[in-house]
């Protein structure tokens, strides 16, 4: 009988537990770290004046969101979603001016993804102009969902979040009267990335900018230990070819580069050269800011920071807010050169 306990024990595990963590996750660090998009999703619009095929208020925005909690199409105003998007994307005790920056960068991402306005809407789901993964496109949460994460707090988190969103209701950030291409990331290492070192294209607005105050984040400094058997076969998994042995490995792995803000450009491992961020995706480390230590027949490596440092960084913008900064303030300092301006 005891193994007929054990099993039902491991399939509410599987069925309940994770996913629940797995949902409050968002709300405790919520993070954007969207895979880098291949050439296919990369669609630049900077030649389409998008404001032409609005409507004439910002009120009559709807946008189509794929929820992959119920997976299901739900239809809503833009302003409720980006109440959703805010909850599920930066923790609600963050700061007003950080929510609402925010806030903001949900909204332009929206705006320049809508298919009625122009955009290419979800690859993944075509019916769809987003989707609530934030992997793809950014996070999205419910009512309900909020309601569960929250609890007795929900009232006072979600009039915070409400509020984040009707102080910036209709504001966007555009470079050249055009919606910006949106990333933005949970914690840096101190400076923000290139958009070249990590996505097929450059961008100019954005640029390594210094972004402080993020020591304390929980995830800014984190570990990875591998055996040196088990880091050669993740590695022969992706690259066959590769000479890579789990002897003397040490002297198999060297960088070979890094990036203007301090993160691994390339690295050689087994006579092979790999992009950091190849690298970063095939571990599944933290942040292509890591260092390799050797201790006997194990392989540590260390990180700092949290997603692919292009954009925003969450953490770095709730410090800046904590100093009495604006939120146009803050977008003004990780999107360099960009307008702020209202949707119309």
């Amino acid at each position: 009988m005891r193994w007929w306990i054990n099993l039902l024990l491991s399939i509410v595990i599987i069925v309940v537990v994770i996913p629940a963590l797995t949902v409050q996750d968002f709300s405790l660090f919520g993070f954007d770290d969207r895979m880098p998009p291949s050439e296919t999703d990369w669609q630049p619009r900077d030649e389409i004046d998008i404001k032409t095929k609005s409507p004439k208020s910002v009120e009559n925005l709807e946008v189509t969101v794929y929820d992959h909690a119920t997976k299901s199409i739900i239809k809503m105003p833009l302003e409720e979603y980006i109440v959703g998007v805010v909850a599920a994307e930066m923790p609600a005790s963050f700061e007003l001016e950080a929510l609402k920056a925010q806030a903001v960068a949900a909204r332009t991402f929206a705006i320049r993804k809508m298919r009625a306005l122009g955009g290419s809407g979800c690859s993944s789901h075509p019916q769809a102009d987003v989707c609530s993964l934030y992997s793809h496109c950014q996070a999205w949460i419910s009512d309900e969902q909020q309601k569960k994460n929250w609890g007795s707090d929900y009232a006072t988190n979600h009039e915070k979040i409400v509020r984040a969103v009707e102080e910036t209701r209709g504001y966007i950030m555009t470079y050249k009267g055009t919606p910006i291409e949106v990333f933005f990331h949970s914690t840096s290492n101190g400076k923000t990335e290139d958009a070249g070192e990590v996505f097929s294209h450059s961008l100019p607005y954005y640029t390594v900018v210094e972004s402080p105050g993020e020591e304390n984040s929980p995830k800014y400094k984190q570990t990875f230990t591998f055996s040196n058997d088990q880091f050669v076969k993740i590695f022969k998994s992706r690259y066959p070819d590769s000479n890579l042995s789990a002897k003397n490995l040490s002297s198999q792995i060297k960088i070979k580069s890094y990036t203007k803000s301090g993160r691994v450009g390339e690295l050689i491992v087994g006579g092979i050269t790999v992009k950091g961020t190849d690298f970063r995706y095939l571990y599944g480390l933290n942040s292509t800011d890591f260092k390799f230590k050797f201790e006997g027949d194990k392989v540590i490596i260390e990180t700092t920071g949290y997603g692919h440092g292009v954009g925003m960084s969450q953490v770095g913008a709730n410090y800046m807010a904590q100093q009495g900064h604006t939120y146009t303030d803050i977008l003004r300092h990780y999107y360099k050169g960009v307008d702020i301006e209202k949707y119309r």
